[in-house]
């Protein structure tokens, strides 16, 4: 990989951090617009699609001679979630500063460092007058993290012909999950982001006794909600825990449904990152995150709202999800309406989705992760706990859609797990490097 290109991505990544398209409200043309630059400056031709006012997705195409199935690098998305409190961070988050070796900012792992690599790949493989035998596609998208509806789902509903594809690679993958074993996402869980809505009777604030308060019962709810535990599930779990040296008495306790929720407490006590993954792919979870009542301290609120972020398992749908709550809310759910968050603020559900496991795709991430990384090092197939852009594409075409990027292995999982929307966000330069090598071997080999 040249010095050039990693000038390039990393000067492309740092605008992108720069631009700050916090979603919502999003703005993400600002980073459509950027792409399109360089991508122009380079001589390739892109479209725009603009789905909302200053929102929009950018395509581009290198036609292949239909000889083998095509592949797109993304969808990436610009848009990154808010930072909270500025700070905490060790660097401003949104500088794209240059620091130990990093890239620092909000959305340099989720996932502006993917997107960056890929499109310099892209513009560099059409600058070499690369002729792939099957269609590459690079998109690049807005809205993700606010559900899709303006990003890879506009693009699916309403320019199929244009983005329909056989196999795409995203985000994320190349965690280091083990002695020399580095994750790559086959899968997802689904989401069933839910609202449950509390009623009261407004009074006086100064006269509570025996009122009807709905964030008090708001908030027996969320106590109801943290102590219950949801069915528990292994099946997506073990090639996991087989990749992380386990003995073989503590994989085997592991692996038990019933004993699980006492192990994870016994991993936590060396480290919560890898115990929170593990327990994040064997149930549905759910995490009380928004709570919204009363307008006026001396008034006694007469409603209440509570967001719940809902993951769940490939086969479990929305009625499961209402099933549980009201099996956790016990009495109290005669009290309470459960209802999909609006669709505006992220409310779409969307099943938990699959794709081959050993497709011929995935052989050839294999081998470059060998050639890379060493030959020693395997590639260990993982359902992601969030859920990406593929989920469009698994459904409209059963594309085959896989998170894949190569970590350098300076960062221990546990932090890089606690960086996806969390504090000091970062990504090492070595990662970026290692990640377009790996976007440009497998464009390369799978479509040549």
């Amino acid at each position: 990989m040249s010095t050039t290109m990693i000038d390039e991505i990393t000067s492309l990544m740092q605008e992108m951090i720069r631009n700050r398209c916090v979603n919502p409200p999003g703005g993400e043309i600002k980073s459509i617009r950027t792409i399109d630059r360089y991508l122009s400056s380079l001589g390739v031709e892109t479209e725009i699609f603009e789905s909302a006012p200053d929102r929009g997705n950018i395509l581009a195409v290198i036609k292949g001679s239909g000889e083998r199935p095509s592949l797109m690098l993304g969808p990436g998305h610009v848009d990154v979630v808010p930072v909270e409190n500025e700070d905490e961070w060790t660097v401003p988050p949104f500088e794209g500063v240059i620091q130990d070796g990093c890239i620092w900012g909000r959305g340099s792992m989720d996932m502006l460092y993917i997107v960056a690599s890929q499109t310099v790949v892209f513009a560099h493989l059409h600058s070499e007058g690369f002729k792939p035998k099957g269609d590459l596609k690079l998109l690049v998208v807005a809205d993700e993290e606010v559900g899709g509806e303006l990003g890879a789902n506009w693009m699916v509903r309403n320019h199929p012909e244009k983005v329909k594809v056989d196999f795409l690679v995203t985000e994320a993958g190349g965690d280091p999950i083990g002695p020399n074993q580095m994750s790559y996402i086959y899968g997802e869980k689904g989401t069933a982001w839910t609202r449950m809505r509390f009623k009261g009777e407004e009074r006086h604030g100064s006269a509570p006794f025996r009122s009807k308060n709905a964030v008090v019962t708001m908030a027996k709810a969320i106590q109801k909600i943290r102590e219950y535990q949801p069915p528990r599930d292994t099946s997506i779990t073990k090639p996991f825990l087989k990749a992380m040296g386990l003995g073989g008495i503590t994989r085997a306790l592991l692996n038990q449904p019933r004993l699980l929720g006492f192990m994870l407490n016994q991993i936590a006590k060396s480290g919560k990152g890898n115990a929170g993954f593990i327990h994040s792919l064997s149930q549905m979870t759910w995490s009380p995150n928004v709570c919204q009542g009363g307008a006026k301290t001396n008034t006694i609120p007469g409603t209440a709202h509570l967001d719940i972020d809902v993951r769940i398992l490939p086969g479990q749908d929305e009625e499961y999800v209402r099933a549980h709550f009201r099996k956790a809310l016990g009495p109290l759910a005669d009290e309470v309406e459960i209802d999909r968050l609006p669709s505006d603020e992220g409310g779409i559900f969307t099943a938990g989705s699959i794709s081959s496991a050993n497709s011929p795709l995935v052989e050839v991430m294999d081998s470059i992760v060998k050639e890379l990384r060493g030959p020693e090092f395997t590639l260990v197939p993982l359902v992601s706990p969030g859920a990406t852009d593929c989920r469009f594409f698994r459904k409209a075409w059963d594309t085959q859609a896989y998170g894949f990027a190569i970590h350098d292995g300076t960062i221990d999982l546990a932090t890089l797990l606690g960086m996806f929307h969390g504090t000091d966000e970062r990504v090492p330069i070595g990662t970026l490097e290692l990640t377009a090598k790996g976007y440009m071997e497998l464009a390369k080999r799978f479509l040549s």
